[in-house]
């Protein structure tokens, strides 16, 4: 008989073959979820497997440095500034970066001896005796392989070893842990007086070579918007109600309202909003968000006169082409991550918290639905903390026009 004829019918019996229809289905489901989990994870073993074979066999390593960099785009940025001061410092090298992070490379193009390679850390594993010298950077510099013939090739090397060393004993369990126990690491910086942007160099003895960073830049969308001749600002918005994802700890709720603030003061200057994802802010008169390419969005920040934001990768792509940033600050320790040059808004409550828990991200460490450190700051605070410094700047900018 049919399965249709079967399911049809009414009654006690066609409630039961439903149920039983609905159970096959969700076995069923369940099975082919874990046939396509073993196969992406089959797919990738193999991808994984033909890198590092291909590293190892056909790509030439003996006289090169392989570093490894975790994190998103501002520890991208402080490791990129880093590795252009290390190669000031050792001369001419081959250095290969290699990060489980994708769209990380632009970064590293302009500097010609640098090859990023996108990789999970299994295949960095696999490699490493390949190079004459091999690094890891998190929020310090970790020594993870070295040739013997590395201080031959490399006469810088011995006293840069011997300045990690006592920081590689200081912060063995952070390393092991990282990125769990990243606050110990932050903390020693700070009791040293020594921020993010220039502790690898700290740790290393490697001379920091400031914070002007040659990226790539885009100017064709500043052009077709008629931005290359005027002053304007520029904010992110990392929240969006649309995206159905929760509020991440250090969102700050209250940029739209700033902006206006700023706009009541100063009602004819263009404000630009810009970043990956963020709910569209009344007060923008550009909605940049998801529209850019990374080059255009440098240009886009390259010639604002002022970003605004929380704690993030577009503060450390601002310091990159010499943009001041007003910047609020919550879980985010303000002692570590601020630019000296920036507006830093420190917060009036709490604060500090980053990375003390698994998920600091997502839940505040007191409990709170509304983390405290970024809801009891005032917008028209921060507007009017920011505003006598984009004035100067905008006086500057017509002076020089």
């Amino acid at each position: 008989m049919p399965l249709d004829s079967i399911w049809s019918g009414g009654g006690v019996d066609t409630v039961w073959k439903n149920v039983q229809r609905q159970s096959l289905g969700n076995a069923m489901s369940r099975q082919d979820r874990g046939l396509t989990r073993f196969s992406r994870r089959t797919r990738n073993g193999f991808k994984n497997a033909a890198l590092a074979l291909h590293l190892a066999i056909n790509v030439e390593r003996r006289d090169s440095i392989a570093i490894r960099v975790t994190g998103g785009m501002g520890d991208h940025i402080v490791a990129v500034r880093f590795i252009r001061d290390l190669l000031s410092h050792f001369g001419r090298a081959k250095i290969d970066v290699y990060s489980v992070t994708g769209g990380m490379g632009w970064l590293y193009e302009p500097l010609p001896d640098v090859t990023f390679i996108e990789a999970p850390k299994r295949v960095f594993t696999w490699v490493t005796h390949r190079y004459l010298l091999v690094l890891q950077l998190t929020h310090t510099v970790d020594l993870v392989h070295m040739s013997s013939a590395a201080a031959e090739r490399w006469p810088a090397l011995s006293a840069m070893l011997q300045s990690i060393a006592p920081y590689r004993k200081m912060f063995s369990h952070a390393i092991d842990a990282h990125p769990h126990l990243d606050f110990h690491p932050a903390l020693v910086a700070q009791f040293q007086n020594v921020r993010r942007d220039t502790f690898l160099n700290h740790v290393s003895g490697v001379p920091f070579g400031g914070h002007q960073y040659p990226l790539p830049e885009d100017a064709s969308l500043v052009q077709s918007l008629g931005l290359d001749h005027k002053p304007y600002i520029t904010v992110h918005n990392s929240f969006s109600e649309e995206s159905g994802r929760p509020r991440a700890t250090r969102d700050y709720p209250f940029l739209d309202d700033v902006v206006k603030e700023v706009k009541a003061q100063l009602p004819d200057l263009p404000v630009v909003q810009v970043g990956v994802v963020g709910g569209t802010l009344s007060s923008a008169d550009y909605n940049l968000s998801s529209k850019t390419t990374q080059p255009q969005i440098t240009s886009v920040l390259a010639n604002s006169s002022m970003h605004f934001d929380m704690e993030g990768g577009l503060v450390h792509i601002a310091s990159c082409v010499g943009t001041p940033c007003c910047v609020v600050f919550g879980p985010t320790p303000i002692g570590y991550y601020a630019y000296p040059n920036n507006i830093n808004i420190a917060p009036r409550v709490c604060g500090g918290c980053w990375s003390l828990t698994l998920d600091w991200q997502k839940t505040c460490l007191l409990g709170a639905a509304e983390p405290p450190c970024m809801f009891t700051q005032p917008p028209k605070a921060v507007a009017h903390a920011a505003l006598p410094h984009l004035r100067v700047l905008l006086s500057e900018k017509r002076r020089s026009a």
